[in-house]
């Protein structure tokens, strides 16, 4: 479904050492505009429309009617162009406005 790079797992276990993420999973969202999609993530409870499911050893949760624009999505953590600091990238083929990595750009699935 999603896979969630080593280094992006690697910073989501480091945000559940937060007393406030305790108890908590990280769910992924997306909200789609006119413009493309807009990627959400934050520490949340299940519901039974969840889908749970794990990757690179981060549990994680998407609501199931959202299952179909995430297929195949990665989930990365990496310094943004121009040293503008890290941030979370997001590569989903389902995005109107995707563009796919260049050959030895693209991360590593495990």
């Amino acid at each position: 479904m999603v896979t969630i790079t080593p280094k992006a797992a690697d910073e989501i276990k480091l945000s559940l050492l937060n007393p406030d993420a305790q108890g908590l999973i990280i769910r992924f969202a997306i909200d789609e505009t006119d413009e493309g999609f807009e990627y959400l993530m934050g520490f949340d409870d299940r519901s039974e429309s969840d889908i749970h499911l794990e990757s690179n050893g981060v549990e994680y949760l998407i609501a199931y009617a959202q299952k179909d624009l995430m297929e195949g999505m990665v989930v990365d953590y990496d310094e943004i162009d121009g040293g503008e600091g890290y941030s979370f990238i997001f590569m989903n083929p389902n995005d109107p406005n995707y563009v796919a990595p260049e050959q030895g750009d693209a991360p590593k699935k495990n």
